[in-house]
C-alpha cells in the first residue's frame, strides 16, 4: 500500500472549520467561498477514506474518526508554522491574546509568558485571567487566541493537549471540623470548577455547608485558607505554608479529578504563539500528575 501524503492546505481548511464550528465562518477566514470549503472537507475525507464531519442542519460535529484525525492534524500544522515562522519575517503588528485561570498555577504560567515576551518582542502578548469558563467563552467568541482552563473533559473543539489533576481538601493546620454544623467553604464566585466540586461532593455525601469566604483571586482564597477561615479544594501548585490536607478519614468525600486543558486556535498562532503554546505545557508538566495528549 502507498503512502498518503496529507495536504497541508486541506487540514488547515480541516482545523478551521473545526474552530469555528462553521463552514461559512471558515470560508471568510480563508478567504474561500463555501462551496470550496466543502469540497476540500470532501477531498480530505476521500483521501483518508473516512467520513470526518456530520452536519445536522447549520450544527456541526466530529466523527470518531475526525476526532483521530484532528490530534494529528493540530501537530502537523504546529510543525508546519513553526518552520515556516523560521523563515519569514515578524509582524511587527503581531498580537497574541492568552487567557489564564486565576485558580490554577496561574503564577507560574505568568513567570513563563513573560519570558516569552522578552524572545519574541515584536510580539504584543494580551494576558487575560479569568473564571476558566469566561476563558473557554472568550475562546469560542474570538477574544482570545490561548487558554488555559479547568473543563469537564469533553470539549474537544479547540483543545490542543490536556491534563488531569487529583484535587484536595486543605485547611489551616489548627482548623478543625465541628461536628453539626455547617462546614466553611472558602471558595471563588459562583461558576468556579473548584467551588463546583466541593458542593457537589458534599451534597452527595449528605453534608451542609456554607461559603465562609469568596474571593476572585488565588492569593485571596489561599490567605484565607491559612487564616483558618474554612477549607477549600486546591491543588498542588497552589497548596502553600500553613495549610494542610483533609482526607475521607477526617469525614470528607473524595473529590472529582479536574481536567486541565491547553486550547488554542490554531489559525492565529505564529511563531510567538507556539512559543506560548511550548512554555505553557512545559510549565504544566511541572504541576500535573497526569498528563494525556488532546
Amino acid at each position: 500500500m502507498s503512502a498518503i501524503n496529507l495536504s497541508i492546505e486541506l487540514l488547515r481548511t480541516f482545523i478551521t472549520v473545526i474552530e469555528v464550528a462553521s463552514f461559512t465562518r471558515a470560508a471568510e477566514i480563508l478567504y474561500r467561498t463555501q462551496p470550496a470549503v466543502s469540497l476540500q472537507i470532501k477531498r480530505l475525507e476521500e483521501a483518508v477514506g473516512y467520513s470526518l464531519i456530520e452536519r445536522n442542519g447549520k450544527k456541526i460535529s466530529l466523527t470518531e474518526r475526525g476526532e483521530a484525525l484532528a490530534t494529528h492534524a493540530r501537530q502537523i500544522l504546529r510543525l508546519n508554522d513553526l518552520a515556516i515562522a523560521e523563515l519569514e519575517q515578524r509582524d511587527p503588528a503581531a498580537m497574541l491574546r492568552v487567557g489564564l485561570p486565576v485558580d490554577y498555577a496561574v503564577n507560574a504560567l505568568q513567570t513563563c509568558l513573560v519570558d516569552v515576551i522578552r524572545k519574541f518582542p515584536d510580539t504584543k502578548i494580551e494576558i487575560r485571567c479569568d473564571l476558566s469558563k469566561h476563558l473557554l467563552a472568550a475562546l469560542r467568541s474570538n477574544e482570545i487566541d490561548i487558554a488555559v482552563a479547568l473543563f469537564d473533559g469533553d470539549d474537544q473543539q479547540f483543545l490542543f493537549r490536556n491534563w488531569k489533576e487529583q484535587p484536595n481538601w486543605v485547611g489551616a493546620n489548627s482548623f478543625e471540623i465541628l461536628k453539626n454544623t455547617d462546614i466553611p467553604l472558602v471558595a471563588h464566585p459562583y461558576g468556579c470548577v473548584y467551588r463546583d466540586r466541593m458542593a457537589s461532593a458534599l451534597k452527595l455525601a449528605g453534608k451542609s455547608w456554607r461559603i465562609a469566604y469568596s474571593s476572585p483571586g488565588i492569593d485571596g482564597v489561599q490567605r484565607a485558607v491559612q487564616d483558618g477561615l474554612g477549607l477549600s479544594c486546591l491543588t498542588a501548585p497552589t497548596v502553600k505554608r500553613g495549610m494542610r490536607i483533609f482526607s475521607e478519614q477526617d469525614g470528607l468525600p473524595i473529590l472529582a479529578p479536574l481536567h486541565i486543558g491547553l486550547f488554542t486556535r490554531q489559525t492565529r498562532l505564529g511563531g510567538g504563539g507556539y512559543a506560548a503554546i511550548d512554555a505553557i505545557v512545559s510549565t504544566l508538566e511541572k504541576y500535573c500528575t497526569n498528563a494525556d495528549y488532546a
